[in-house]
């Protein structure tokens, strides 16, 4: 997380929230970098979705899908469940690991402050909460 900056999740009105922080990397140049996410309905563990946006582009996500598809035209295939989106920038968009999609069977959040400390983790996005709650 960037110095002087916490992760506070806002809540959009009674039953959405988000999150959006600016996170700094531990080695290395300053690069633009954040960690998003929202939650469509915070009691809907299924509506949650987080991002890390690199100089304004996605270059990682993690959603939940009901069931499994295929996009033919893209030629991508979302597993069923939770799965990260790993993107690169630099491929064209019509490639096929311009936007790859990974199961993740073990990411099972059990509310919304799980859902964020586990994509933090996955992301080693070091947060500075240790034990607290929202």
């Amino acid at each position: 997380m960037s110095e002087g900056h916490s992760l506070d999740v806002k809540h959009n009105g009674e039953h959405s929230a988000r999150f959006d922080v600016d996170i700094d990397l531990t080695d290395g140049p300053y690069c633009d970098l954040r960690y998003v996410g929202s939650a469509g309905q915070v009691d809907k563990i299924e509506t949650y979705h987080t991002n890390l946006i690199l100089d304004a582009q996605r270059v990682r996500g993690i959603g939940y899908c009901p069931i499994g598809r295929d996009n033919f035209r893209a030629k991508l295939r979302i597993p069923k469940g939770w799965h990260q989106n790993i993107c690169d920038p630099n491929m064209p968009t019509d490639h096929p690991d311009w936007n790859r999609h990974e199961a993740l069977p073990d990411f099972a959040p059990t509310d919304f402050s799980d859902f964020i400390k586990k994509s933090a983790t996955l992301w080693n996005v070091d947060l500075g909460w240790e034990n607290e709650l929202l």
